[in-house]
């Protein structure tokens, strides 16, 4: 694909986002700040769709992934940009969420390995979709933290293992790029939306699953270390306060620093995107290791995270 093509792709996802914004501003589409939120003044909400809608044509033009991958991106797109504006049940949510990621299992023709590793995929993908959700909560963390993950996954496709088309890889980096023009701001124009933070979690996820299948490397799956640690401990405390997991809050890491330290919104997300590449440039390491070395260094990465990050945490939160 030329530059040209680049080019027209990235001048079409800015005037969607233009036409977006003031559709959202007629029909009122906004997060008003409350005791939950961490944002100043009306913002518009759901501003991540020009992402589902461009991947989805690009898949459809590049005839790649098929069509139950954009089957289960458009589900979510449509669930996650309703409970933007209707705010949908997790009855109702939940079930679709599955859905999508057993088309994804479909899509990567999976049905034929352990039905109990089928079960950890859902699980784990289950999971990082809320991750990923829960985590929208500050400028620039939803699509800086996505920036990184698909740079990591754009490297490894050119420079160690073919295993997606590049220019799918950079036509979703150029819609990150340009959702990051609008959100990665003092003052942020719009928010991703749970349209947002779950399609791009969405495309994360199959790119992940399949990077590993054909691979075989599972240590891909710190590319989202990060994510992962703030949101399983996050869980185990709000369960310990007796709180209700799926309600908004604001006891993630990233929250707690910025409440307490005066941290800015984008000093925190470039602090998340930092130590998560770094991370990954000791993933991309390890692939060429032996598994004892992979799980040995892993072990002591995730256990130096975490206890970092629980220390931190007790410390700013007495």
């Amino acid at each position: 694909m030329n530059s040209g093509l680049y080019l027209a792709f990235t001048f079409f996802l800015i005037a969607s986002s233009l036409a977006y914004f003031k559709v959202a501003r007629i029909y009122k589409i906004v997060d008003l700040p409350n005791h939950r939120t961490m944002h100043d003044g009306a913002t518009i909400r759901g501003g991540g769709i020009v992402i589902p809608i461009a991947i989805i044509l690009c898949s459809v033009f590049m005839d790649q992934p098929g069509f139950y991958f954009i089957a289960g991106l458009a589900t979510l797109g449509v669930t996650g940009f309703l409970d933007d504006i209707i705010d949908l049940s997790s009855k109702a949510r939940f079930p679709l969420q599955f859905f999508s990621i057993i088309l994804i299992v479909l899509e990567l023709n999976l049905l034929s390995i352990n039905p109990l590793w089928i079960l950890l995929i859902i699980i784990v993908a289950a999971g990082t979709l809320n991750a990923f959700n829960f985590m929208d909560g500050i400028n620039g963390m939803t699509g800086g933290y996505s920036l990184v993950a698909v740079m990591s996954l754009l490297y490894v496709n050119i420079n160690v293992d073919s295993f997606i088309s590049s220019e799918f890889l950079i036509l979703f980096l150029l819609s990150l790029l340009v959702f990051n023009f609008f959100n990665f701001r003092n003052k942020a124009i719009c928010f991703a939306g749970d349209v947002g933070s779950l399609t791009v979690a969405f495309i994360i996820i199959y790119l992940l699953i399949k990077l590993i299948s054909e691979t075989n490397q599972f240590v891909f799956i710190l590319f989202l270390t990060l994510y992962g640690i703030d949101t399983i401990f996050t869980i185990v405390q709000r369960l310990r306060l007796r709180e209700n997991i799926f309600e908004a809050h604001k006891l993630h890491l990233f929250q707690v620093i910025v409440s307490k330290t005066g941290l800015s919104h984008l000093q925190m997300s470039g602090l998340y995107m930092t130590v998560q590449m770094m991370v990954n440039v000791m993933v991309i390491y390890m692939i060429n290791l032996q598994l004892l070395d992979q799980i040995l260094i892993s072990s002591v990465m995730l256990a130096g995270l975490s206890v970092t990050y629980i220390v931190i945490k007790i410390k700013l939160m007495k």
